[in-house]
């Protein structure tokens, strides 16, 4: 029922009434669906064995040294500890996005900026909505390493459910965390965080309350250009918004859910099995700072968490 596109529709309606632009402008402009693009089809990520290992970055599209060095340090990180796929949680481009698959930016900012042989997958930020987000979708199927078939789109890594959505659009997309999971470990990827201690702080209380009732295990986000982990309830907030963007310090104090905050550059390198997930923050100069281990037991999860 929640996979239904009844209610969020309905919902979008309204706010299009409410505001008085056509719905069809206001659905294209947020980017809630993906038509008149030919969308590839969905992948599934093979693994040795059910041990899953991923860099996660977000907020890295600035092109300058600051995105250079993270990228640098996370590529060592990879060689040193090995990477099945990269994690892009939005703002690739920025301030105003791509202008179309040929853009000068996806030379100096992505292709030409890393140098992992990987599968990048990522997701829209609100400043790669200023530009044609299209272009992002239809760059799957020019680049061997960049990957989104959708504004929203799932896919698969040994233990992992894995499900992108383009928080932009908010409730019409956040009901996709909904779908029915098959994996022990469920991870939602969307820029914008469900709860943070961040400059931009997190979502309205009725779409954090969708993402906690969801069941996914895990939220990776971006938006607030910081590094942090936050237990909600329910569900794990991991927030790696230091790929690159200028940092913008936060006057808000610090949240009760908060376990760890440095508003600093930085990424995160991930190592997933059946039983446990493991999430280590790294600095940018490739410094590990902080680790949080969360294990299964017996259909639920706990975390230990720990600074260096």
């Amino acid at each position: 029922m929640l996979e239904s596109i009844g209610i969020p529709l309905l919902l979008f309606l309204l706010f299009a009434l409410l505001i008085k632009k056509p719905v069809y402008k206001l659905w294209d402009s947020r980017a809630c669906q993906s038509y008149s693009v030919e969308v590839p089809e969905e992948k599934k990520i093979s693994v040795d064995g059910n041990e899953v290992k991923f860099l996660i970055l977000s907020d890295t599209g600035s092109g300058d040294k600051n995105q250079g060095r993270v990228a640098e340090s996370s590529q060592k990180t990879c060689d040193e500890k090995g990477c099945d796929l990269v994690i892009l949680a939005g703002d690739n481009f920025i301030q105003t996005g791509v202008s179309s698959t040929n853009d000068e930016q996806w030379d100096s900012k992505f292709e030409s900026m890393y140098s992992q042989n990987l599968l990048f997958f990522a997701a829209l930020g609100n400043h790669d909505l200023k530009g044609n987000w299209k272009a992002q979708i239809e760059y799957t199927k020019i680049s061997d390493r960049w990957y989104m078939p959708s504004t929203n789109y799932s896919f698969t890594a040994g233990p992992i459910d894995f499900q992108i959505i383009n928080t932009t659009c908010s409730i019409t997309s956040l009901w996709r965390l909904y779908r029915k999971k098959t994996n022990p470990w469920t991870i939602g990827i969307g820029h914008h965080p469900a709860i943070s201690s961040g400059r931009h702080g997190g979502m309205t209380w009725l779409e954090r309350f969708i993402v906690s009732r969801s069941g996914i295990d895990f939220f990776i986000s971006g938006h607030n250009h910081v590094m942090e982990h936050l237990i909600h309830k329910n569900f794990e907030q991991i927030i790696a918004g230091g790929g690159g963007s200028p940092i913008e310090k936060s006057t808000k104090p610090l949240r009760p859910e908060t376990r760890y905050f440095n508003e600093n550059f930085g990424y995160i390198w991930a190592n997933i099995t059946p039983d446990q997930a493991k999430f280590h923050f790294f600095d940018i100069d490739g410094k590990e700072t902080y680790q949080s281990i969360t294990r299964q037991k017996q259909n639920d999860s706990y975390s230990i968490n720990q600074k260096n």
